[in-house]
């Protein structure tokens, strides 16, 4: 059996916490099923205030003492993580547990990304800043990955650890270092499609964050 980590970045959101915890089980039989076995369940907090409690058997909490952003806390689980694969999820569990079962299926490949692309119901305003945001990873040269952002991602680790030893970006952008990586190095990213229901949180805050983003990717571009 192959093991597998599952890695939660968290911030302020103990009521969805519980709720992921619970679902762990359905975590550990689809991966089963998938000859893998769920060795470790890891919460980052990311500086929550106050700071996140599990009580859940078999859950960790990795505690960040001040904000670093999405990506710091994906990079600090997985490579505090000791499964041969990190399934990497939403605290919202936008895409259940259950979807693993797709990623699984081409678990081979360096970085399996889940894909919301071509899913109805988006917002318009959603869907044109995704559309906007799209562009310019193209512009910089991440192609053949329609939907970088999608936060449920499976990491084969004997080959992503060195990746994310030299991840820079902490913030949201960071996945798309992550597939930039992966790519320059030959390795292969594989995009799947998963049921995606719309989480009803998100820290993601569009005037605050777009700047950042975007920031970040010009960053990614030069090589910084």
């Amino acid at each position: 059996m192959r093991t597998l980590s599952l890695v939660i970045p968290v911030l302020n959101a103990p009521d969805l916490v519980r709720k992921a915890a619970s679902a762990v089980p359905d975590l550990g039989h689809t991966a089963e099923k998938c000859g893998f076995s769920l060795s470790e369940v890891i919460f980052v907090d990311d500086g929550s205030f106050p700071p996140l409690q599990v009580d859940a058997l078999g859950c960790r909490v990795i505690r960040v003492d001040v904000n670093a952003g999405k990506g710091a806390a994906v990079r600090r689980g997985a490579l505090e993580a000791k499964g041969e694969w990190v399934l990497m999820s939403d605290v919202d569990m936008s895409a259940s547990f259950g979807e693993f079962a797709r990623l699984a299926a081409r678990a081979d490949a360096w970085m399996v990304c889940g894909s919301r692309h071509g899913r109805r119901g988006m917002p318009l305003r959603r869907r044109l800043l995704s559309g906007l945001f799209h562009f310019f990873v193209w512009c910089i040269g991440v192609r053949g990955v329609h939907d970088t952002q999608c936060g449920f991602k499976l990491f084969r680790m004997d080959v992503m650890r060195a990746v994310f030893e030299r991840q820079k970006i902490a913030r949201f952008a960071f996945d798309v270092e992550l597939i930039r990586r992966v790519m320059a190095l030959g390795g292969e990213v594989a995009e799947v499609p998963v049921e995606w229901k719309g989480g009803t949180r998100s820290s993601l805050r569009v005037l605050r964050d777009a700047p950042r983003m975007l920031w970040d990717l010009l960053r990614i571009a030069v090589g910084h």
